[in-house]
């Protein structure tokens, strides 16, 4: 897999270009870069270096797809971020799509805390130079790769709303038509960001990227994870600080065990498991604790 090539610890633990792993590899026909995103000051120079841990992909298509290990708590990271790409690779807020991370600490996992995590406010303030220079890296080889194909001198071609144009002549290319090209470019040693005066995106009003999921119901929440053979459990919580379990009478529909036969024991608490939300709900209202802590309780 190409992530795991990708994911190898990089010597260097400061937030300068190498952090970033300045190198790009061809996915699928695109364009992929692979850059470190800390949540704070690095530790990594104590640690041996980190590793990547978000991947920014171009596709034949055009679009552009941030992985990333940052999670969406409210405060619009899902489309702040994106800015910050689109904003040094000249497309469209439209045309970059985020992609929450999976589980893969070795991949994802946060620099300071060593777990994959989301906190501290620090989104923005991690991501805010690494995006912006993977954007604009992207930019110039993509350039690169329409200047070799023209045969013509980079500083010639502009990059605009998704395609490299040749100014003298007007032609234009898709980023999506270069992308596999541009994997194969070098990567620039270093990248001029843009001012602040020059900002098109950054610090204007924008749409919330997440919001269309969330009102028509598609977005996919934790609790929606139904991974194969999952169970669902409940607790019964003792009603006194420091109660325990006496006994319990165990029934379900005239059947002893009931839906879900897996049964733990927590010291203050009772967990029953069933295949499902109906199923736990009538295991636990037919398993009667007696419970034990100065007084019976029941």
């Amino acid at each position: 897999m190409i992530f795991n090539r990708i994911a190898s610890r990089i010597e260097d633990g400061t937030l300068s270009r190498r952090s970033f792993l300045a190198t790009s590899a061809a996915v699928g026909g695109g364009l992929m870069l692979s850059l470190s995103l800390p949540l704070g000051p690095s530790k990594a120079a104590q640690s041996g270096g980190f590793g990547p841990n978000a991947f920014i992909h171009i596709g034949g298509d055009g679009n552009v797809v941030l992985t990333m290990p940052y999670v969406e708590m409210g405060q619009g990271t899902y489309t702040s971020i994106p800015m910050l790409i689109a904003e040094e690779l000249q497309v469209s807020l439209k045309q970059v799509r985020l992609e929450h991370a999976p589980p893969n600490e070795k991949l994802y996992a946060n620099p300071l805390l060593g777990v994959q995590a989301t906190g501290n406010s620090n989104a923005m303030r991690g991501a805010w130079k690494p995006l912006r220079e993977a954007g604009a890296t992207a930019r110039i080889m993509l350039i690169a790769a329409a200047a070799k194909r023209w045969d013509v001198d980079a500083n010639t071609c502009r990059a605009q709303d998704g395609e490299v144009i040749h100014t003298p002549t007007g032609r234009r290319l898709k980023y999506g038509e270069l992308a596999a090209e541009a994997a194969k470019m070098p990567a620039p040693g270093s990248v001029t960001l843009k001012s602040p005066e020059d900002f098109r995106l950054i610090g204007t009003p924008a749409k919330r990227l997440d919001a269309p999921a969330k009102v028509n119901g598609t977005a996919l929440y934790g609790i929606d994870a139904r991974p194969a053979g999952v169970k669902i459990a409940t607790l019964a919580q003792s009603p006194v600080f420091g109660g325990r379990v006496k006994s319990r009478r165990r029934s379900y529909g005239g059947r002893e065990e009931g839906p879900g036969r897996a049964e733990d024991r927590m010291g203050g608490r009772s967990a029953r498991q069933a295949r499902n939300r109906r199923h736990r709900a009538r295991a636990r209202a037919g398993n009667a604790q007696v419970w034990r802590g100065g007084s019976e309780y029941r």
